[in-house]
């Protein structure tokens, strides 16, 4: 865990710490936990094959292939549009791999019907483990769980605000369902007008079984919507990353300590309280902005 120089809210007499799940391994931050209980239930039920859903960018999809390719299993990507004259930096890298991707419209992508799926999965040898786009299942939000209880052993339970960016809302039920009772969590949306994220955090933390009211998610932060950015979010991630000597993705994180940044000038936080922000990796994605991993 990071201390930031953050002036903005070290003025404020608060402490701001950065969770730096990027630095965990190659297939870095959230992806790494969300995948370890999937790739688990599959080794468990005998399947050698792993397929799962992305797009050309898609952190999930490069965690995927490069977590099976270092089991000895096999996968296979199916990813949102049509093929490209060029892979993208992510696709060529996951077939470099060994994933063997395939391609289905975004109509047929976004309802997922299995009989668009079907001449896709007649190809696969043997049993095959379904994984849902970016790992959104319960075995991925168990997962999650590993990374908030670690955080509270590293600030020993004292009161603090965890927070993330919120994709489908599986990571951050993850982090909710594993924080103790001293801690309030904190997601960023980062989609535009999406209402449904609530819920959704809400069904799974019923599903596991764990009543916890100490958490929210805010919105209004995405800067155009997914995988979206403004001059003004790409300045302020620069100077983050140049004072703090780290690399950021623009999709998740960087909208995340943006928002922070934001709620700290309104006063949300009293002086002397402590943030924890999660840095769930994504660094790859980052050429799709035309930006380096280095």
């Amino acid at each position: 865990m990071q201390e930031l120089d953050w002036p903005e809210l070290n003025k404020r007499n608060i402490k701001a710490f950065l969770r730096r799940d990027d630095e965990l391994s190659a297939a870095s931050g959230n992806k790494f936990y969300k995948l370890y209980y999937n790739l688990l239930n599959a080794q468990q039920l005998g399947c050698n094959t792993i397929a799962t859903f992305g797009g050309a960018y898609s952190n999930h999809i490069y965690a995927t292939a490069l977590t099976a390719s270092a089991l000895g299993l096999y996968s296979v990507g199916i990813i949102r549009g049509y093929k490209p004259k060029v892979l993208s930096p992510t696709l060529q890298d996951a077939t470099d791999l060994g994933m063997k991707i395939s391609f289905l419209g975004k109509k047929d992508y976004a309802r997922k019907d299995i009989r668009s799926l079907l001449p896709i999965l007649k190809e696969m040898d043997g049993e095959f483990y379904l994984i849902p786009e970016g790992g959104e299942n319960l075995a991925g939000v168990r997962g999650c769980i590993a990374i908030a209880r670690a955080v509270a052993k590293q600030l020993h339970n004292n009161p603090y605000t965890l927070c993330s960016a919120v994709g489908t809302g599986s990571t951050f039920a993850g982090l909710v369902a594993g924080s103790p009772s001293t801690v309030d969590c904190l997601g960023f949306s980062v989609l535009k007008g999406e209402d449904k994220l609530g819920a959704k955090v809400s069904e799974w933390l019923s599903l596991l079984g764990v009543k916890n009211e100490r958490w929210q998610i805010k919105t209004g932060f995405h800067h155009g919507g997914y995988a979206k950015v403004t001059p003004e979010l790409m300045e302020f991630m620069r100077a983050f990353e140049l004072r703090n000597e780290l690399l950021l993705d623009p999709v998740y994180t960087a909208k995340m300590l943006w928002a922070i940044e934001s709620l700290a000038k309104t006063g949300y936080w009293a002086e002397g309280s402590q943030v924890v922000a999660l840095h769930s990796g994504g660094l790859q994605g980052r050429r799709g902005f035309g930006l380096s991993m280095m």
